[in-house]
């Protein structure tokens, strides 16, 4: 008994604490920009749920940061990456009634879950479902990942989640699986042959893949780079949030104050809440409310890459990589589609739009990578450390 209240103590210790304030404070932050955000709504229901995602992934990070990542994926990496797809079927499964009757544009990333009213995202915990059992695949596969027969298992084990991600028709989430993918191979040695190989078969391929993307899509991606070209329709809502900011100017208008943030009408500022959250941060604390959110983003990948220095196994700091890969790449598509300056591809602000699925899973990336932390000492031989 005594050596296991050591164990928990010890690992207690080695929490990331500034990890740990950065987060906490990033999500005080996006509860208040919720609340603010729903205001028009007359309910404090996003708030709640989003409260509610809060403690749950709170207490989900605490949980996975006392769990030996190592032994853990070691018996459990291969039906990790099985529930994974599992999960991803559910919104294939729940169009398939609308599908029967015709109906083939009806598939979604989401299901409402039975009693709770609330609607869950699959995809977002699949980010890292996969980022742990691919960790590991390429750990397992060590020097060997330039091998033809360690490329076609690595292209086939990334592939069947994308593929899985691109049938719920969600572009977004399909992106950041590419980008975690490209990031982690690259961290185990990819040859840059395969990577100037990849690029050129996309460049290639671009022309035919666009034929297969929904006529909105296509509308977004375009009107992204250009929100002025179409005003009133795709580019609106992009449009709405950059005068947000530029009515918050420096110091912002104050909480409660902005003008486009408690319109009445839902339509005055679309996704305020999610997707154009920036725009609510913009438009009542400024400027400085978005350098602020920037800092505390950065600390958040800065202490996930420093942990992935030091991590126990190869295959931790590809992990570590993988998540950060998340929150680098999510944070500058959001910012850059709220300036007008990327497409609209429907990714969140990290731990500040509104979503239950996303705060909660965040918090699962934030637990996996302490995870490193704290038994980073145990077999430390085990890896020459720069």
């Amino acid at each position: 008994m005594i050596r296991r209240e050591n164990s928990f103590l010890s690992a207690l210790k080695q929490l990331d604490f500034v990890l740990i304030f950065a987060v906490l404070a990033l999500t005080v932050y996006g509860l208040i920009c919720v609340s603010t955000a729903t205001a028009y709504h007359g309910t404090n229901r996003n708030v709640v749920v989003q409260l509610f995602g809060a403690i749950i992934g709170i207490v989900v990070m605490i949980v996975m940061s006392l769990i030996d990542y190592d032994a853990f994926l070691k018996k459990l990496w291969i039906p990790i990456f099985v529930i994974g797809l599992g999960l991803l079927t559910l919104p294939l499964l729940s169009s398939i009634p609308a599908m029967l009757h015709g109906n083939f544009g009806s598939n979604k990333n989401w299901i409402t879950l039975p009693f709770l009213n609330v609607d869950f995202q699959p995809s977002e915990f699949v980010k890292f479902t996969f980022i742990m059992s691919f960790g590991y695949l390429l750990g397992k596969l060590k020097e060997d990942t330039n091998r033809l027969k360690s490329v076609l298992l690595i292209l086939l084990f990334s592939g069947a989640t994308i593929v899985f991600v691109l049938l719920e028709k969600d572009l977004g989430a399909a992106v950041v699986f590419v980008v975690i993918f490209v990031v982690m191979w690259f961290m185990a040695k990819m040859s840059l042959w395969y990577l100037a190989g990849g690029l050129a078969t996309f460049a290639v391929a671009a022309p035919f893949l666009w034929g297969f993307l929904e006529e909105y899509q296509k509308k977004r991606i375009i009107v992204g780079f250009d929100p002025w070209s179409d005003p009133t329709d795709k580019g609106y809502q992009v449009i709405q949030t950059i005068k947000a900011m530029q009515n918050g100017g420096v110091t912002g208008m104050g909480y409660g104050n902005g003008t486009l943030t408690h319109a009445a009408a839902k339509s005055v500022f679309p996704a305020r809440e999610t997707d154009m959250i920036l725009g609510v941060m913009g438009e009542e604390f400024g400027f400085i409310g978005i350098i602020i959110y920037i800092l505390l983003i950065s600390v958040v990948i800065f202490r996930i890459l420093r942990i992935a220095r030091s991590a126990r196994h190869e295959y931790g700091s590809y992990i570590c990589a993988g998540v950060a890969a998340v929150f680098i790449f999510q944070t500058v598509e959001n910012i850059g589609m709220c300036l007008g300056t990327l497409p609209v591809i429907g990714l969140t602000l990290p731990f500040i739009s509104y979503g239950g699925s996303s705060i909660v899973s965040l918090y699962i990336g934030i637990g996996l990578v302490m995870s490193m932390r704290t038994h980073r000492q145990k077999y430390y031989f085990e890896r020459d450390v720069v």
